[in-house]
C-alpha cells in the first residue's frame, strides 16, 4: 500500500509539469531573459503551481505518516487509503482547473478536499491501530503521537477554507500561518500540561 501511494504520488507530481508554460514553440528565445522571462510573465500560475505541489507533499507526508507505523492492512483500511488519495486527486482537479483563483469554487474545493483527504487517513490510522494492524515495537504514546501529528494538516485546510471567502490572499496565506498557529498552540498546551 505504502509504495502503490508514493508511486501514485510520483505520477501526480510528474503531471504538475504540464501545467507550466508551453515551451514548444521558441518564442521564448526573443524574450529578454529567455525562460526566465516566460516564468516571470507567468508568475501567478506558477506561484499556484508551487503552492499546489507544497500541499500534496504535506499530503504524501501525511500518508507516509499513517502508513509507516502499520504491519499490514486489510481491505477496508485499504479502501480508506484510496479513498484518501482520490480524494487528494480532486484537490488537485480544483488546483490546476482555476490557477489564478478567479472563482471561489477552486480554492473552497481545494481546502475541503485537502481537509477530506486528512481526515479520511486518520479514520484509516484509527481503523488499523483498533486491528492491531501497528508494529508490536510501537508503544501506546508512539501511536497516540502519529495521530496528533496528522491531524495538523485537514485541520489546516478545514480552517482554511474559511479565508478562501475573504479572498485569494488571504486564502494562500493561510496554508503558511494556520499551521504555524495550531503547531505553536500544540507546542504551549503541551507545556501546561506537563507543567500541571
Amino acid at each position: 500500500m505504502e509504495t502503490f501511494l508514493d508511486v501514485s504520488y510520483a505520477v501526480l507530481f510528474v503531471q504538475f509539469i504540464m501545467y507550466l508554460p508551453k515551451t514548444e514553440d521558441m518564442a521564448w528565445a526573443n524574450l529578454p531573459y529567455g525562460l526566465l522571462s516566460l516564468l516571470i510573465d507567468h508568475w501567478t500560475e506558477l506561484l499556484r503551481l508551487i503552492i499546489a505541489v507544497g500541499l500534496t507533499l504535506f499530503s504524501w507526508n501525511l500518508s507516509n505518516t499513517l502508513l509507516s507505523p502499520l504491519e499490514r492492512s486489510d481491505a477496508k483500511h485499504t479502501f480508506l487509503m484510496l479513498l484518501h488519495l482520490i480524494l487528494v486527486c480532486f484537490f488537485i482537479f480544483f488546483a490546476v482547473s482555476d490557477p489564478m483563483l478567479m472563482t471561489l469554487s477552486s480554492p473552497v474545493g481545494q481546502s475541503l478536499c485537502l481537509a477530506a483527504s486528512g481526515f479520511v487517513g486518520i479514520g484509516a490510522w484509527y481503523y488499523a491501530r483498533r486491528k492491531g494492524f501497528t508494529r508490536v515495537s510501537l508503544s501506546d504514546a508512539d501511536k497516540d503521537n502519529v495521530a496528533r501529528q496528522a491531524v495538523i494538516e485537514p485541520l489546516t485546510a478545514l480552517t482554511n477554507t474559511g479565508f478562501a471567502f475573504v479572498g485569494p490572499i488571504a486564502w494562500t496565506a493561510g496554508w503558511l500561518v494556520i499551521p504555524v498557529a495550531l503547531i505553536t498552540g500544540r507546542r504551549q498546551w503541551e507545556r501546561r500540561r506537563q507543567r500541571s
